[in-house]
């Protein structure tokens, strides 16, 4: 029986391979551990082969470190200088880790630390930007990078350090990063430094009477490699002996914009191969977007505020444009509404339209969140308000003349403080479907 039961079993694991739906969509990496590939306008995941697990991620910590740096700059990068510390130089003493010999008590325009860390992978470069990031020591901006990744929601990343010398606390997944490069792309002027080509002149400082030269090392940026790629925008190196070889790059042919990350490549030229194979694949399998149109799908929202109920709004889907794998249509995705169970007045309403993508073999199932509609609170502000001054008007001039003042007084700040909101609503919605809307169309126009 036993025997009959065991080959039953084999049978039924035979057959369960072979039944359709059930391989994963992309390739098969073998000497490299874990790849995502996400499309870099909504984030949604394309394919991916380990892309949770939890590897120590090298250089490519440094794309984290950039983002907070550009992030914190705003553009303004001409007139900030960064003074080299103690601990940005000694704390790397015995790692024989990558440096452009930044001394103790040198100034270094931001400009320069952010072309050096990228570009030269500098550890002491990196360093410096995390203790400008943090406004203190390496240890704040390293607060702020693991800050970061609790704010975009990544289950799988802890950071130890802002440039990735190897360490138990320090590791991060293909998911994680391919989400941290996304958010990365999106602060002023990081996508400049992290797409250079042409080499970078560091002028002499106060300390140091040399000029430094960087250039980029990404072989598949190089147009006489072998291993040239020309969709291959921008890109991080990551190597150490624990964490092996480490990819991260953006890409881009045809309009259609990828974020691929590769881990624990066991050789360079792993790294090298591997990365061709997943674009190539990509690129066949992902020739254009698909606009899904708003399907009408509603719920109610109560809002509160004032220390009570203001009422109920609606909110929708708003539609989207999707990067869906050849073969598939708006059919193979499915949308739901991911509500609170209220609306605090005064926050930003984190109401979503989750659209999930039922790839079967050609595209990984999975899901991404776009912003939902919401329709009806002005209208709702509007007659709380109203509310408020019919009250108010409802006291007799006559008498307790003082009440009437601070009741009168009273609405009117309310009435303010309401049409303060609904502007400060409308106008935080207008921004940022105009954000939406221009990163998508300089993303199309490229």
């Amino acid at each position: 029986m036993k025997k009959l039961t065991a080959a039953l079993c084999a049978v039924l694991l035979v057959f369960c391979m072979f039944v359709p739906g059930a391989a994963a969509a992309g390739p098969a990496l073998g000497a490299t551990r874990a790849y995502c590939i996400i499309d870099a306008d909504t984030g949604l995941v394309l394919a991916q082969q380990n892309m949770n697990e939890e590897l120590h991620p090298a250089s490519i910590t440094k794309v984290m470190t950039l983002g907070l740096a550009c992030e914190k700059a705003q553009g303004n990068w001409d007139d900030i200088k960064l003074t080299v510390t103690h601990e940005d130089v000694y704390s790397l003493a015995g790692t024989d880790s990558s440096h452009i010999a930044l001394r103790e008590g040198e100034e270094v325009p931001l400009t320069d630390a952010l072309y050096a860390t990228q570009m030269a992978s500098a550890n002491d470069g990196a360093n410096l930007l995390a203790e400008y990031v943090g406004e203190g020591t390496i240890a704040d901006g390293v607060a702020k990078m693991n800050a970061r990744v609790e704010e975009l929601g990544l289950a799988h990343t802890h950071f130890a350090n802002p440039h990735g010398i190897s360490d138990e606390d320090h590791y991060t997944s293909c998911y994680d990063m391919a989400q941290i490069l996304r958010w990365a792309l999106e602060q002023l002027g990081f996508e400049q430094v992290f797409t250079r080509n042409e080499m970078y002149t560091m002028d002499p400082t106060n300390i140091q009477p040399v000029t430094r030269y960087f250039s980029q090392q990404d072989k598949m940026r190089i147009g006489s490699s072998r291993y040239y790629i020309s969709s291959i925008l921008g890109s991080k190196l990551g190597y150490t002996n624990t964490a092996r070889y480490s990819y991260a790059c953006l890409a881009e042919q045809n309009g259609v914009r990828l974020i691929c990350v590769t881990m624990q490549s066991e050789l360079s030229t792993d790294k090298y191969n591997d990365m061709r194979t997943l674009l190539d694949y990509a690129f066949s399998t992902f020739t254009g977007y698909t606009d899904l149109p708003a399907q009408g799908i509603t719920a109610p929202l109560s809002v509160v505020g004032g220390g009570g109920s203001l009422g109920t709004v609606t909110v929708s889907d708003p539609g989207v444009r999707l990067l869906l794998a050849n073969g598939l249509t708006a059919d193979d995705v499915e949308v739901t509404l991911e509500l609170p169970e209220s609306y605090v007045l005064g926050s930003d309403p984190e109401v979503y339209a989750v659209y999930t993508v039922h790839g079967g073999e050609k595209q990984e199932s999975t899901s991404v969140r776009v912003d939902a509609e919401i329709s009806g609170l002005p209208e709702l502000l509007e007659n709380s308000t109203g509310q408020e001054l019919e009250a108010a008007k409802a006291v007799k001039p006559q008498s307790h003349a003082f009440w009437l003042l601070g009741i009168s007084l009273g609405s009117t700040a309310a009435a303010a403080l309401v049409t303060f909101l609904v502007v400060r609503f409308i106008t935080w919605r207008k921004k940022r479907r105009r954000t939406r809307t221009e990163q998508g169309q300089t993303r199309r126009g490229k």
